[in-house]
């Protein structure tokens, strides 16, 4: 069955038609406004995306303790910290490196070194604590206030055909200072480099990774030991610049 729609009501089909698509789209532009006003007042949570270009999270090394140790019973000098030296772990039975005198370059215990360290008990060596997000650092030493390994020592040094000064083993008290961020990012990059060379061991926490470290606010500063005036850089990324212009002025 065909109808057929008089002009009258084509008309109202048409406007209604109109009516409709104008109500959508008057509803699509009204929630784009709402949902625009909403992030403006930030009550609509923000993309992941965007988050994450506005705030940066801060990168911090976790606090971490280590203790010399060094394979040849030697003192630390830290660059990073002034006038800082720790005594290593003293061992009796520690090796030389090489040995030159063997075909096979074999390390061997010296002599010298088990007759006169062989009636000591284990020396511990000295420790670190670095705490890089207040920029402190503690130096201890475990021998301090420990009477009785004070007492065992300076009895073995007393029964050695050595000199003894008889003046008292009584450690060496702790050592607390504060760094700019410079120097502490130094010397946790520091840290890092004398536990791959088994130099140091951990005692408490982590330890450091080079990439946390590289995050860390600040520099690396480029000569931390230096207590000299001198004309190079402050920092290691500036030293590129200093060594063009030496060659560029002849030194």
């Amino acid at each position: 069955m065909n109808y057929v729609l008089s002009e009258g009501d084509a008309t109202f089909a048409v406007a209604s038609h109109l009516t409709d698509l104008c109500s959508s789209v008057g509803k699509v532009a009204f929630n784009k406004q709402k949902k625009k006003n909403i992030c403006e007042k930030g009550e609509l949570e923000m993309p992941v995306e965007t988050k994450l270009e506005k705030k940066k999270i801060p990168v911090e090394v976790p606090i971490f303790t280590v203790q010399a140790d060094h394979c040849r019973n030697c003192d630390l000098l830290l660059q990073s910290i002034p006038n800082c030296r720790l005594r290593s772990t003293i061992k009796a039975s520690r090796t030389t490196i090489t040995n030159i005198q063997s075909v096979d370059n074999s390390p061997v215990i010296p002599k010298d070194q088990a007759h006169h360290l062989g009636s000591l008990p284990t020396i511990p060596g000295m420790q670190l604590t670095v705490d890089s997000a207040n920029l402190t650092y503690e130096v201890t030493d475990p021998l301090f206030e420990n009477k009785d390994a004070c007492k065992r020592i300076q009895s073995a040094l007393k029964a050695d055909d050595r000199p003894f000064m008889n003046n008292g083993v009584r450690g060496v008290p702790p050592l607390k200072g504060t760094l700019d961020v410079h120097r502490m990012k130094t010397l946790c990059r520091e840290v890092v480099f004398l536990l791959e060379a088994k130099d140091v061991k951990m005692r408490k926490g982590l330890p450091p990774s080079m990439d946390d470290v590289v995050d860390l606010p600040g520099k690396f500063l480029l000569n931390p030991g230096s207590r000299v005036p001198n004309s190079q850089p402050r920092f290691e990324e500036d030293l590129p610049d200093y060594v063009d212009n030496l060659q560029r002025t002849g030194g």
